[in-house]
């Protein structure tokens, strides 16, 4: 079996697991896996305007909801990176409950970057007050640059000024070479 293949069933397993694993309170809204072209990135965020629409989040929520919905989908196709064979692979889940709605997503990354993911993670995390997160923001805006697919690290950031909530990641070691990243975020709907 080739290593896209073994990726591709790890991929699978991980987001057959979580469905699975979504509570009975709970709907699945979109769901999604296998890799992103542009085109597919238009169609997600399309059904997931329709889908935030058709469940009745209010307006605020509404609109965190499908801007981290865009930015992470452009993430994971901008930044994902590919195996061996030059496949990339993901998935989105957008999940809801009455009160919340989380934006669940994978892609790969190289295992030897997952250090530096974590650290920036936990310095998001680190932040209690919306306020210092901004600041913090700004000066991450003013002080950095471009990487080698021309981002500036901003993406997690803005993420978790949308929601308001923690960001949830983990990774799971898929060879010495490639990880799964695996990242949630939550928006109150009210």
């Amino acid at each position: 079996m080739s290593e896209s293949a073994n990726i591709d069933t790890f991929f699978t397993e991980k987001f057959k697991t979580l469905l699975q694993a979504v509570p009975a309170d709970e709907s699945i809204l979109v769901s999604f896996n296998g890799a992103l072209s542009q085109e597919q990135v238009a169609k997600l965020e399309t059904e997931v305007e329709t889908k935030i629409v058709e469940a009745g989040v209010p307006k605020g929520p509404l609109k965190k909801i499908f801007f981290i919905s865009v930015e992470t989908l452009q993430n994971m196709l901008i930044h994902g990176n590919k195996d061996a064979e030059g496949k990339q692979h993901n998935f989105f889940i957008l999940r809801k409950n009455g009160v919340k709605t989380h934006i669940t997503s994978a892609n790969l990354v190289q295992t030897k970057n997952i250090n530096g993911l974590e650290a920036q993670m936990k310095t998001i995390n680190e932040f209690e007050d919306a306020a210092a997160l901004k600041q913090y923001y700004m000066g991450h805006l003013e002080n950095n640059e471009l990487s080698e697919k021309g981002g500036a690290g901003l993406g997690f950031i803005t993420i978790a000024m949308k929601s308001g909530n923690k960001l949830a990641y983990e990774f799971d070691k898929i060879n010495e070479d490639t990880s799964l990243f695996l990242l949630t975020s939550t928006v109150a709907s009210e």
